[in-house]
């Protein structure tokens, strides 16, 4: 029998979750993540202006920001 594949998509909070929760199944997993490092739109640094291939990257994070909540 033929192990499944599944790819998930972003690695920000929900993609590490999905990655998390699949782990110990019997599946092949991959994830695909736009930038260098885990974290999604949530990932900062000065760099996180432009990707590897030089697109702009969206991100939520500035850099005084200290809660994303009320």
């Amino acid at each position: 029998m033929m192990r499944k594949r599944i790819a998930v998509i972003g690695a920000g909070p929900c993609g590490l979750f999905q990655l998390i929760a699949l782990k110990n199944d019997d599946v092949d997993l991959i994830c695909f993540e736009r930038q260098s490092e885990w974290g999604g739109m949530w990932f900062y640094t000065e760099e996180s202006k432009t990707s590897t291939s030089e697109e702009p990257v969206h991100t939520s994070m500035y850099k005084q920001l200290w809660s994303n909540g009320p």
